[in-house]
């Protein structure tokens, strides 16, 4: 009887859950990121220790290193950016000319992009289209975000480094560290560069808020914030601020930094900016390294000078403390998803 018994009550019980009131669905275990924000560590130039960490939803706890946890090899050289969708997460490994593809829920290694990359900087996914800039060649490579396969390569009139994608049209801002003074439009039907649209200062910042696209231009002595719509500048705000650099858009605010300030603008860029807090003392290019504001938290990263692990701060706007982790090396980005 017991033989009988057993797999009867097995089904009975199978048969129970399946048909259960509450329709709950059983938790994979495999897939540990439903919910978070990843944090891109850019690692040493030529050392290949680049890596990626994740915070959990309650900003409580950090995970370091999970590629090489996950997928038991490294990432690479210089985690140089992510683009984070519902099914991927491409990870762009500068030094070493890959995009790593792995599923966003698991972080297991799907493809790893090599052909036509020359130091790739930043992507965006447009009509299921992987866009990416260099910083060697005046071009953007396109890949299926599918397949990811190669598609073509577009010509630009320069280099380029944000890349942003909105409506119509895919923006990509000319070489930050060249001082660019253009956003360069390409039309995703046609995978063409279609205009340019130029700036009298260095851009410093190229954002979208999914209706408009903002740029920041800077030089010594100002600083502007433009709003493009489609393919030509609607209005232009000038900051208080020199040298301003590390633009976000959330909300329905643009935030941004100057020296060891964080500042916070309306997104209509019809008023001034206010002042919200000065970060803990430190050379402004390290203890502002990574930046980013979701749903009104700053995340800010330490990059301690690349001679040690990168210190994450988060605050309130008030500039009050939420948390601190130890990151990796060279904290350069927060993604939400």
């Amino acid at each position: 009887m017991k033989k009988i018994l057993a797999p009867m009550f097995a089904v009975t019980l199978l048969y129970s859950c399946s048909n259960s009131d509450d329709n709950t669905v059983p938790v994979n275990p495999d897939e540990k990121y439903l919910d978070g924000i990843f944090v891109s560590n850019e690692g040493n130039f030529t050392k290949g220790n680049a890596s990626t960490s994740y915070i959990n939803s309650g900003l409580t706890t950090i995970t370091n290193d999970i590629f090489t946890t996950t997928n038991g090899r490294a990432l690479g050289d210089v985690s140089q950016s992510m683009v984070v969708t519902d099914k991927y997460v491409y990870i762009v490994v500068n030094n070493s000319n890959t995009i790593e593809v792995v599923n966003r829920k698991t972080f297991k290694s799907v493809y790893t992009i090599s052909e036509n990359l020359n130091s790739p900087r930043y992507a965006v996914v447009k009509n299921n289209k992987l866009y990416v800039t260099s910083l060697n060649d005046k071009s953007v490579n396109v890949y299926n975000a599918e397949t990811f396969a190669f598609v073509k390569e577009i010509e630009l009139n320069n280099t380029s480094e944000n890349i942003v994608a909105v409506g119509d049209y895919v923006y990509a801002a000319n070489g930050f560290y060249s001082g660019g003074m253009a956003v360069e439009v390409i039309n995703p039907t046609s995978d063409t560069n279609t205009t340019d649209i130029s700036f009298d200062k260095a851009i410093n910042g190229l954002v979208t808020n999914g209706q408009a696209v903002y740029v920041l231009t800077a030089n010594a002595t100002t600083s502007s914030v433009s709003m493009v719509n489609n393919t030509s500048i609607s209005l232009t705000k000038d900051l208080d601020q020199a040298n301003s650099r590390n633009m976000v858009a959330s909300g329905s605010n643009i935030y941004y930094t100057a020296g060891t300030g964080i500042y916070k603008m309306s997104n209509s860029l019809t008023a001034a900016s206010t002042k919200l807090f000065d970060v803990v003392n430190g050379q402004e290019y390290s203890v502002l390294y990574g930046f980013n504001v979701i749903n009104g938290t700053i995340f800010t990263s330490d990059a301690n000078g690349f001679t040690d692990n990168s210190k994450i701060v988060i605050y309130k706007e008030d500039g009050s403390i939420v948390k601190e982790f130890t990151g990796g090396i060279g904290t350069n980005g927060f993604y939400k998803f």
